[in-house]
């Protein structure tokens, strides 16, 4: 699973050179922060890291797409199906190549998997367990409530200091 996730993830790069337009490059990013939050997660056994940094950058791009929105909004939008079908074929291809050399190997780990248990779930839930417990503990939650703040303070004031009436996003008349 994650061999194919990196997979797609170097597809997606590279698919991303190709990209002419400001909505089209986003969207890749976005593909690729999914994927690569995914990968995270299953390497870390744990989703909470992966589901803020994935939160973290989809409010980086909203503030991007508003940007890019108010910049290049009538420029056409256009892709390439010869480029879409050439890349959805490379993809096939390999998933199927992964397939075909994966099925024994498939095959071991299921039994292996079985042959544990409830014992590899009792580790992951400990391992879920200490990292939040580190993370919330005395030394760090100084810097997290710190970090808290900060984020906090720096959104009222740039929302204290944006007008409306002035500036790219204003209402045209």
């Amino acid at each position: 699973m994650k061999l194919i996730l990196l997979i797609m993830f170097f597809f997606s790069s590279f698919m991303f050179m190709f990209m002419k337009h400001p909505l089209s490059m986003g969207f890749m990013l976005l593909i690729q922060t999914f994927i690569s939050c995914l990968v995270f997660g299953l390497i870390n056994y744990s989703c909470w890291f992966s589901y803020i940094l994935f939160i973290t950058f989809v409010g980086g791009m909203l503030v991007l797409f508003i940007y890019v929105a108010s910049i290049a909004s009538n420029e056409k939008f256009k892709f390439s199906l010869i480029l879409m079908m050439f890349f959805l074929l490379i993809f096939l291809c390999v998933y199927l190549l992964m397939f075909i050399s994966d099925q024994y190997y498939f095959n071991m780990m299921c039994s292996l998997l079985e042959s544990l248990g409830s014992y590899s779930n009792s580790i992951y839930i400990n391992g879920d367990l200490n990292s939040l417990i580190k993370m919330f503990n005395y030394p760090t939650m100084i810097i997290t409530m710190l970090s808290v703040i900060f984020l906090l303070i720096t959104m009222i004031s740039i929302v204290k200091v944006t007008n409306i009436f002035e500036g790219p996003l204003r209402m045209k008349i």
